[in-house]
């Protein structure tokens, strides 16, 4: 095996597993109640709260899909860090004082006592398939397949091809550009993804020397749009997989591994053990992440980010560099950032059981808000050191004709860039990478346990269960989940897809929690909302999400003008904003027509006193003005008024103006110094982030 990782790689990333596991176990060896087990006793400090949520969240689809959409699209991927930003907020200030105040284990029991029975099964439900299916299973994908490259290494480089066509569309012959090496059997031609039995392959060397195209060939192409060209198959080991492929077998063991290292310490540990290892493995991937992202930046071919971005901007780039796509972008329209993303966001942050858990943990109110505020900066890096990672790769894998899938970008930097280095550093960041994974696996399984354990189990089978029968059935459901992600993963994943997960997990989500977010908003704020209008919220959320893109196709089949403003298909973040808009009138509609319940209609922001009637009036004039000189300064940038630098001072420097007021009245109020004051930091946190935003125009 020629691995990736030396004898002291492996010491580094075997004892830091070993040592993650082991302080998890030890930290949670003493669960004896259900607050304990499930809420780590609600003894979470700020620096806890930041880091599982940082960790649960930075998951292989950040710092590997992440890195990967930068390389394939670009910059304009950074939305997804930047803008979750709001929704960190919306839950310091608005999801968690209510949550906190009624004391709930699970979100579903808030919209239990909302609402009904009926809105807390179907949030369970969608949440166990998110949990599950949607996060689990490509955690385990992902996982599986970076172990399994990192240890057997570059088992070979795949042959890069491009295809010659005359001006009549004739297809004349194939360019070599990189011959491959190990290949033990001639691979199979795919052209256009498509089979190509015809053409037949010679080797030489164990590389690919020559594509031969059969005599009677009368193959057509449009000159400008030539043939994409690529291999299958002809591993020197396995005729059946290609050089540098993941082989079948070792993947399915990869997944066995993960299943039992992540099981063991969540099972016996609980949610302390889970928050103990985020922490630490928080740490890893940060310094993981750093640490490739300045030796790939440090490459001749990159020169640093300045040169990067100057090349992006030149003749010979490709624009990646740019925060906006147009309207009819296919995988990231600006439109669709700053209307669907935000729909998504305000779920994920706001209404997430397994995000929210590790603010419910926290020992204060003040501790659960400073340790959002400190994971909202944490975030405001991955743009950084994952997104503009994938751009440099992007350019450094063209200038040396490699082809490389966009979800192996980070394994690829591993073999090109730092396995040559040595000195344990491959050990470290394949550490802080599969602790990303993990962290994000053992979340998943604590959280998606603690609904099916209060939701269903205390609810309806055993109401007046002891603490110990309900962690012992917490325990159960995460052998299950482990049990069923396992088996769709290894059943129903290519372990050598080139899909991008990030935006395959992102997708799918939003096709589930449109109408989640309007019944959990719509709850909070407006005491007229009735049991009904909440059920009907959900459930049409998930029909609106499934069926807008389909009449939305049959529409635009023949609008020209439409396909020029969405696109032929509609994206998703488009989807989930109409999804979530029609969701807000079905509530508003049934709301209307049923009977309210007085008692339950107090449960909202003004009845649980989290608010007044002129606190919220001046939170909702201050929030249209500042979207007014947001629109304002966005034009001018569009004229070119204002350069987009001056545009972001201004923005940044009023959006902590308007921070910092709040934070001075609050601590006059309480008599502590303004610095203390968690607002101050949170006006820092969303300062930055519009910075970022018009600065990267």
């Amino acid at each position: 095996m020629n691995s990736l990782l030396s004898t002291t790689d492996l010491i580094i990333f075997f004892g830091s597993l070993i040592a993650v596991m082991g302080m998890g176990l030890w930290v949670g060896k003493n669960e004896n109640s259900s607050e304990d087990y499930f809420l780590a006793g609600k003894s979470t400090r700020w620096w806890g709260v930041a880091g599982s949520i940082f960790g649960s969240n930075v998951s292989a689809n950040h710092i590997v899909g992440m890195m990967g959409v930068g390389f394939a699209v670009g910059f304009a991927q950074s939305h997804f860090e930047i803008t979750a930003i709001a929704g960190l907020l919306m839950l310091c200030y608005f999801f968690l004082p209510i949550y906190r105040k009624l004391n709930v284990y699970t979100l579903s029991d808030y919209l239990s006592r909302r609402y009904d029975d009926r809105s807390r099964i179907s949030y369970a439900f969608i949440m166990v398939i998110i949990m599950v299916v949607i996060q689990m299973v490509p955690g385990f994908y992902i996982g599986s397949r970076s172990i399994n490259i990192l240890l057997q290494g570059d088992t070979g480089r795949k042959a890069v091809a491009e295809a010659i066509v005359s001006e009549d569309g004739t297809l004349e012959e194939f360019n070599i550009l990189h011959g491959g090496k190990q290949y033990g059997t001639a691979p199979k031609v795919l052209v256009n993804n498509q089979s190509a039995p015809d053409f037949n392959v010679k080797i030489e060397g164990g590389e690919v020397s020559a594509v031969i195209i059969p005599a009677d060939q009368s193959f057509s192409y449009d000159p400008k749009s030539p043939p994409i060209i690529s291999f299958a198959g002809g591993n020197s080991n396995n005729a059946e997989i290609a050089p540098g492929d993941v082989d079948p077998f070792s993947y399915k063991l990869g997944i066995l591994i993960m299943a039992i290292v992540t099981g063991t310490y969540v099972i016996l540990g609980g949610l302390k053990a889970v928050i103990i290892t985020d922490v630490i493995q928080s740490v890893l991937l940060l310094l993981a992440g750093l640490l490739v992202a300045f030796i790939t930046f440090s490459q001749p071919e990159i020169g640093g980010w300045a040169n990067l971005m100057e090349r992006d901007l030149g003749a010979e780039g490709v624009e990646r560099f740019h925060l906006y796509n147009s309207s009819n972008h296919p995988a990231l329209p600006w439109t669709g950032v700053l209307s669907g993303l935000m729909v998504l966001h305000f779920y994920y942050w706001g209404t997430n059981q397994f995000i929210v858990q590790r603010a419910l943990s926290a020992t204060t109110d003040k501790e659960a808000r400073m340790g959002i505020i400190a994971a909202g900066f944490f975030k405001l890096l991955i743009p950084f050191f994952s997104i503009g990672t994938g751009i440099a790769a992007f350019y450094l894998f063209k200038d040396r004709n490699l082809d490389v899938a966009q979800d192996a970008v980070f394994i690829k930097l591993l073999t090109e860039l730092i396995a040559p280095i040595g000195f344990g550093l491959v050990g470290l960041i394949a550490a802080g990478m599969i602790g990303a994974i993990l962290s994000s696996l053992d979340s998943m399984m604590n959280s998606a346990a603690t609904i099916m354990t209060f939701d269903l189990y205390k609810k309806y089978i055993n109401p007046n269960a002891n603490d110990r029968k309900l962690i012992s059935v917490g325990r159960m459901w995460i052998v299950i989940f482990i049990g069923l992600a396992g088996f769709i993963t290894i059943y129903t994943m290519d372990p050598n897809s080139k899909d991008s997960f990030f935006l395959h997990v992102a997708k799918h989500q939003g096709n589930l929690i449109a109408g989640v977010v309007v019944a959990f908003f719509l709850g909070m704020c407006w005491k007229r909302a009735t049991a009904a209008g909440g059920v009907a919220a959900i459930i049409s959320g998930v029909i609106f999400s499934y069926s807008i893109p389909v009449v939305y196709a049959k529409i635009a089949l023949d609008n020209h003008a439409l396909i020029d403003l969405f696109g032929e298909k509609l994206n998703f973040m488009h989807g989930a904003f109409a999804s979530a808009m029609l969701s807000v009138l079905v509530h508003i509609i049934v709301s209307i027509n049923t009977q309210p319940d007085e008692e339950k209609g107090k449960l909202t922001w003004i009845g649980l006193k989290i608010f007044s009637q002129n606190e919220l009036s001046v939170f909702l004039k201050t929030l249209l003005f500042s979207f007014a000189i947001y629109g304002t300064l966005a034009c001018l940038v569009v004229l070119k008024t204002v350069q987009p630098v001056i545009a972001a001072c201004i923005g940044s420097i009023w959006t902590f103006g308007c921070f910092y007021l709040s934070a001075s009245r609050k601590a006059k109020t309480v008599g502590i110094p303004v610095y203390k004051e968690d607002r101050l930091w949170a006006g820092g946190l969303a300062g930055s982030a519009i910075f970022m935003l018009f600065y990267f125009f």
